[in-house]
């Protein structure tokens, strides 16, 4: 009975083994076929692709996106795209003439990146909206930055300036050089505080501020969240970037701010607080909204202007030019001043385009769109990558050849050269193009003019400045130290 049961037990092993085994051949005889289709349709259907995952090559938090998107593109793109995978289906553009058809299909057909919104819990604005959200802040914002409003800001602009100008003074004096880098993202902070909320921050004279300190901790975690694969803040112990706690005190420091300011001044606040065809942002979404355009704000212009006199400190012959057309500027800078500026309008201009506070534009398909004659599905990540088109596509060639030297005299042919878009993709496109672009170019101006003006610029370091990537890609990895002097009257 015993030998029965045994064998009886033995038959049904070798019967379920042999079940498991012909089950594991039609698993593998299952997935070889849809390999094999889905290579197939990825010949007709699919963009040449990056091999491999794309996550360990772009490194940790992706710090060299922007030298792999440019390799990549030379390597793989035949069709003006191609496709990698970054933990899901990302398809890459590279050229201004397929880029046109998918910017044609923004807003509402081809959206912001759904990654975006990880960071909504911390940080909210018209930056993260999409759809009917954002077309409600884009017109309760739209005055605060008009023409005229913004206008009413450049005496703020030059008071700060004036400030930037001592400090430079000082440090010249002390010992010869200042660092542009440290200078001009304290600049960019009280900037944006005397605008937005009226207030003297007076991080250039103190040489340290708080909000500022906190607004960079809540940029790297609003970076590492949309990075991120796994939704780790949604887990009470593994809350670690610090975001949510930065952008209260954030909202309690411009509250602070806005109090203590005189209620008489022009200021991005004051604007934003009035009501728009009976419609009003609640304090939550004011706060959130005044957080995000100083995020923008601080960081993103003085980042370009430190390059600028990187540049300029490294040429004489165009600091030259730059300093001839200075020379005589009124005390009060107008609108209609720096619009007489050309040197400095191409050698600002040439800046963005070569270094371009984004690396690419992150996009996502909202519906199923034709790219190339393939259709890509509804939710596929889409980027547009805005560096590699500045620096190398035809489009540009109209500005002369070798797209991928620095040269603003390349802007310049009996006037000022307007070439739109493309001289203002480093800011967005179309209708979803950055609302503070007009007082960003302004303060740029403003700034180059008056250092200018007063300090003859030199470069002494024997390298270009490293690049790094942040919460923008044209960050200067270290100290950029500009040795000065004063400039004469007689330039």
């Amino acid at each position: 009975m015993a030998k029965s049961e045994s064998g009886a037990l033995t038959l049904c092993t070798i019967q379920q083994r042999g079940l498991a085994l012909a089950l594991a051949g039609a698993a593998l005889v299952a997935w070889w076929w849809r390999e094999r289709r889905e290579r197939r349709e990825r010949r007709h259907v699919r963009f040449a692709e990056v091999p491999g995952s794309a996550v360990a090559e772009l490194g940790d938090n992706q710090c060299n996106i922007m030298e792999k998107l440019e390799e990549w593109a030379e390597s793989y793109g035949s069709e003006g795209f191609f496709e990698m995978k970054l933990g899901s289906r990302v398809v890459v553009c590279y050229t201004w003439e397929q880029a046109q058809q998918i910017l044609a299909l923004r807003p509402w057909k081809m959206i912001q990146n759904s990654s975006m919104s990880k960071a909504k819990d911390i940080l909210a604005g018209l930056v993260f909206s999409e759809g009917r959200q954002w077309q409600r802040e884009r017109k309760l914002l739209a005055p605060a930055f008009n023409v005229k409003n913004t206008e009413s800001y450049l005496p703020a602009v030059e008071s700060v300036t004036g400030q930037l100008l001592k400090e430079l003074s000082q440090e010249m004096s002390q010992q010869g050089f200042a660092d542009f880098s440290e200078l001009l993202v304290l600049f960019g902070a009280d900037v944006m505080c005397k605008t937005c909320m009226g207030k003297e921050l007076k991080a250039l004279e103190t040489r340290k501020a708080t909000i500022l300190d906190d607004v960079k901790v809540l940029g790297f975690a609003i970076r590492k969240r949309i990075n991120s694969w796994i939704p780790y803040w949604k887990l009470p112990f593994l809350r670690l970037d610090g975001g949510a706690a930065a952008a209260k005190r954030v909202h309690e420091r411009c509250q602070q701010l806005i109090a203590e300011a005189d209620p008489s001044q022009k200021t991005i606040a004051r604007k934003m607080q009035e009501m728009v065809d009976g419609d009003k942002f609640t304090q939550k979404e004011f706060l959130d909204h005044l957080t995000t355009i100083f995020l923008g704000g601080a960081d993103t212009t003085s980042r370009v202007l430190c390059w600028v006199f990187y540049y300029l400190a490294r040429d004489p012959k165009l600091q030259e030019h730059v300093a001839q057309e200075v020379r005589d500027l009124p005390e009060a800078l107008s609108a209609k001043d720096l619009d007489t500026l050309l040197w400095v309008q191409a050698v600002w201009k040439e800046t963005l385009r070569y270094h371009s506070a984004s690396v690419y534009m992150p996009l996502e398909a909202h519906e199923p769109a034709t790219l190339a004659g393939r259709v890509v599905p509804e939710g596929t990540a889409v980027w547009i990558a805005i560096r590699h088109i500045l620096r190398n596509d035809p489009a540009m060639k109209c500005m002369g050849d070798n797209l991928r030297e620095y040269r603003p005299s390349r802007w310049l042919s009996s006037g000022l050269i307007q070439h739109e878009p493309l001289d203002a993709l480093a800011y967005g496109h179309g209708s979803r193009i950055c609302i503070g672009m007009p007082l960003a170019n302004y303060t740029g101006l403003v700034v180059m003019a008056r250092v200018v003006q007063h300090f003859v610029l030199e470069w002494r370091g024997e390298t270009v400045p490293e690049v790094s990537y942040g919460l923008t890609g044209n960050l200067q990895a270290g100290p950029v130290a500009i040795h000065l002097r004063p400039r004469g009257p007689e330039v």
